[in-house]
């Protein structure tokens, strides 16, 4: 079972970060402050549409988190990135003339909540896959599934306001955005966040003072290379220089490296997860990132416990020791700045 409890906090709530009390704390006062940690594990691209889709409108809702089970079950906050809708199209699970349109139906929602999927990203370029009405269905059924996401919206306010949450007294703010978009209605961005700095930066900063952790899920870049473009370099230090204390990527289908800004921690791209790209070793392999969120008598800090290699596919497993867990935990760490080498160190779960 997870050891924390994930509630929604409804409204603004203002808190005092640990950093702001320790600095007003008296050393007897600040050394006596308990510590607390949230340990989350953050996965890549979950695709619910197409094959799987289908196996879902068959009933095996468990499916795709089956192998995930043990793993998941060990961490207080799950993350992924939901790189479909998931709406009712009469049992289509992908456009019959392009299998790049894909939807997950409605029960995919569960499927995450059943598989302990605590928070999910809705931001990335098949967020409109079917259009408006399925971008706000696929929001009612994470709704009703109790399934957090950020990254869209009702809105125009409501799309580049974070996912909020509290964990073991931990208050954690989640943002989205998507630097692309394959449907592009008018005023998509009004859907979907947008990476417009001037729209999400401004959040994020209202955000600083009132919450323990901010978290950003990035889906930009380009597909199947091997490190992150010069944009997404760009626009992930900046947004770690604006307060975001971890940068989850996405998009490139692809394992990239981690790196540091100051005090964050930004994984360029966890690659996919439950997702079926058979043909090239480097889209059936991805990446899972283990970080422990702690907030003690030195204030508030990031810890990344490790990287772990995941076999991607239909039913995505963590890896076994072997020559495959090595070989992408190698990539990682050789396409890695300024981490530590226990990350890249595989240990049984």
């Amino acid at each position: 079972m997870k050891r924390g409890v994930v509630q929604r906090i409804l409204g603004t709530v203002v808190l005092f970060s640990a950093a702001s009390m320790s600095q007003e704390l008296s050393p007897t006062v600040a050394s006596n402050v308990r510590r607390t940690e949230v340990q989350l594990i953050a996965f890549g691209d979950v695709n619910l549409g197409r094959t799987l889709g289908r196996m879902l409108l068959r009933g095996d809702t468990l499916h795709p988190f089956r192998k995930l089970a043990d793993t998941i079950a060990s961490y207080d906050v799950v993350f992924a990135n939901l790189e479909s809708p998931l709406s009712d199209q009469r049992g289509e699970t992908e456009n019959p003339r392009s299998n790049y349109i894909f939807t997950g139906p409605p029960s995919g929602a569960w499927s995450l909540r059943k598989g302990g999927v605590t928070v999910v990203a809705t931001a990335n370029n098949h967020a409109l896959d079917y259009g408006a009405g399925a971008h706000r269905e696929t929001l009612v059924n994470l709704d009703a599934a109790g399934v957090l996401h950020a990254g869209s919206g009702r809105t125009a306010r409501e799309t580049y306001e974070p996912a909020r949450f509290s964990v073991n007294g931990i208050t954690i703010a989640l943002f989205a955005c998507s630097a692309l978009m394959n449907i592009r209605p008018s005023r998509w961005d009004t859907l979907v966040a947008s990476c417009d700095t001037a729209r999400l930066f401004p959040r994020i900063r209202a955000w600083r003072d009132s919450a323990d952790f901010l978290i950003l899920s990035y889906h930009g870049g380009d597909e199947y290379t091997d490190r992150p473009t010069a944009g997404t370099i760009a626009f992930t230090r900046a947004a770690a220089r604006t307060g975001v204390d971890l940068v989850l990527g996405h998009h490139p289908h692809v394992p990239h490296g981690i790196a540091r800004e100051g005090d964050a921690i930004i994984a360029h791209s966890l690659g996919n997860c439950v997702f079926e790209q058979p043909s090239q070793f480097w889209t059936r392999h991805g990446l899972a990132l283990a970080v422990r969120l702690v907030k003690d008598a030195m204030g508030r800090h990031l810890e990344v416990m490790r990287c772990l290699p995941v076999r991607c596919g239909y039913q995505p497993e963590i890896l076994p020791p072997g020559a495959d867990a090595r070989r992408v935990l190698e990539r990682v760490r050789h396409l890695s700045t300024g981490a530590a080498e226990e990350w890249f160190s595989w240990r049984s779960q």
